[in-house]
């Protein structure tokens, strides 16, 4: 609560799964690193993939940004699971129920839901077609992204809490799972159908689906791909396709119908394989396949499309090609309710109500058979709700988490002055890199982590008073610009002066960055620290005025 207001920091509320960010970096930063674990432990069952892998959105949200760089939180929850797994031990399940559940694929999705579901006392057991369980962490992401040994260190974490794990087992429908004894099925069998482009010649053997590549990459299958690849796609997908094949010795291009910066793939990803020699040839589709060569058309941002970015539109008398020996298509993919017998929308997904519930009693559906492709985290977070779902349909209270010990008052530490660098990450060097598919990063050692830990601004223990003369702003819009924690609004009347001034509107937001003030021509904000922040008091007025 600040301000009156129920709030969460911005990291936390970015997460999916709603980690609490500043609590497990405040037990980094006091070296805590098994307690720093076991906090994350309370929202996901994947602290150490999430740790090399996540997209991190909670980054993008990082109070740090009005100084300088987000604190690197993907790296420091890395950190806590590699540097705390010795001194954690998994929290107990509550007293069997009786009542059995399956869950149809050991993906993200249903590997957290099982975690959860069995510790609430369920007996689960998982169902996966493929010969080991993971789903898309295994057979998706290649392993100099998220080693196998760190996946199969969590999902052995998911089988002491008493999952069964049954591989290689196809199920055609849940119905039939319900007449094997089981009291609720929950599918999550993801989204591995390929997208087509519909471009001429794509049914040849030549052009490969990216998800077949990968699977067969990460399967440890080499697939004869030639020397030259074109690799159709912006997505992590196609990125990581790209990268796969320089690892197999091919020269390797990646063609996208939208400028590099509108790739959908994160930054990151996208510079480590521009690093690796992989080339990126922007606004640019195929539109043919044939012998040894791909042709392809410019493309020129055109008109809005359904979503909200301009629409690719072809450039007339662009045309030329390349040589190619494999082409790699990864445009997106795609759920298939249908072949599980169950209702389905317009584009495959299963259709569910609000508690991801199917239109058949005791069938649940959730993660990317229900969303459509999404991020490690987000399936992460479909599987939490689904368990909740799963375990009041079962007689349960919902309540899936078990809150790991912490402090009722913490002290508000000192942050790291403005101006405080993020550590680098290291990693292999890129000629090393390419020559397999040896983790590419290393994690944080203790020290440069609890250096890190200090950058946080522990902005959920601190509150701030934000005031606007009313009178005397002229509406410059200045603040609103400066603050990425969107304080400020304009406000709807106009003042004596005939402007619209600022209003701060959500000061429960403010860390006291003090940009906003000396941003304004006009003096006419206010910002000061409210009680009980007197801990922090030195942290804030090292930058006041």
């Amino acid at each position: 609560m600040k301000n009156g207001k129920p709030t969460k920091p911005p990291c936390t509320a970015a997460c999916p799964a709603g980690i609490d960010v500043p609590r497990y970096i405040r037990y980094i930063r006091g070296g805590n690193f098994e307690q720093a674990l076991a906090v994350i432990r309370e929202r996901i069952p994947f602290p150490a993939v999430c740790g090399y892998a996540c997209v991190h959105p909670c980054e993008s949200r990082c109070a740090r940004v009005q100084y300088e760089e987000p604190v690197a939180i993907r790296m420091l929850k890395r950190a806590a699971a590699e540097h705390g797994k010795g001194g954690w031990t998994d929290t107990k399940t509550a007293l069997p129920t009786g009542k059995k559940v399956a869950v149809t694929g050991a993906g993200p999705c249903g590997l957290t839901a099982a975690y959860y579901l069995a510790g609430q006392g369920h007996g689960v057991t998982v169902f996966e077609a493929l010969p080991l369980p993971g789903g898309m962490l295994r057979y998706g992401i290649p392993a100099y992204r998220l080693p196998n040994d760190v996946l199969d260190g969590e999902i052995q974490v998911i089988k002491n809490r008493g999952v069964k794990i049954i591989t290689g087992a196809r199920i055609g429908s849940p119905e039939e799972l319900l007449g094997k004894g089981f009291d609720a099925v929950l599918v999550t069998t993801g989204a591995w159908n390929s997208k087509r482009t519909g471009i001429e010649g794509e049914e040849t053997a030549r052009v490969i689906p990216g998800l077949t590549f990968l699977q067969d990459v990460n399967s440890e299958r080499r697939p004869e791909i030639g020397k030259k690849v074109v690799v159709v796609g912006g997505g992590n997908t196609a990125v990581d396709a790209a990268r796969a094949a320089v690892r197999l010795g091919a020269e390797v291009t990646v063609v996208y119908r939208r400028t590099v910066t509108e790739m959908p793939a994160s930054p990151e990803e996208v510079r480590d394989a521009l690093a690796e020699g992989v080339k990126i040839e922007p606004l640019t589709v195929p539109v043919r396949v044939a012998e040894n060569t791909i042709t392809c058309i410019k493309t020129t941002p055109g008109f809005l499309g359904g979503s909200g970015r301009p629409s690719p539109a072809p450039v007339e008398g662009s045309e030329f090609s390349m040589e190619c020996d494999t082409v790699i298509v990864a445009t997106g993919q795609s759920p298939d309710a249908g072949a599980l017998n169950l209702e389905g929308n317009d584009n495959g997904t299963i259709k569910v109500d609000e508690t991801l519930a199917t239109s058949k009693k005791g069938v649940f559906a959730a993660g990317d058979a229900v969303t459509g492709p999404s991020s490690i985290i987000e399936a992460i977070a479909q599987g939490r709700l689904a368990s909740i779902s799963v375990d009041r349909f079962l007689g349960g209270t919902g309540r899936i988490d078990q809150p790991a010990e912490s402090a009722d008052h913490p002290e508000i530490p000192d942050a790291a002055p403005w101006g405080t660098a993020r550590p680098g990450v290291k990693g292999i060097p890129v000629e090393e890199r390419i020559r397999g598919f040896n983790t590419v990063e290393f994690g944080y050692d203790r020290e440069t982590a609890i250096e890190e830990a200090h950058r946080c601004l522990a902005c959920d223990l601190r509150e701030f008073s934000v005031e606007v003369n009313y009178t005397i702003c002229k509406g410059c819009g200045y603040c609103h610009e400066v603050c990425t924690l969107d304080v400020f609004r304009t406000s709807g009347t106009f003042n004596s002066q005939g402007y619209r001034p600022a209003v701060a509107a959500s000061t429960e937001r403010c860390v006291g960055c003090l940009r906003c003030l000396y941003v304004c021509p006009d003096f006419a904000i206010r910002v000061k620290p409210l009680p009980p922040v007197e801990a922090g008091a030195s942290w804030f007025m090292d930058r006041s005025l």
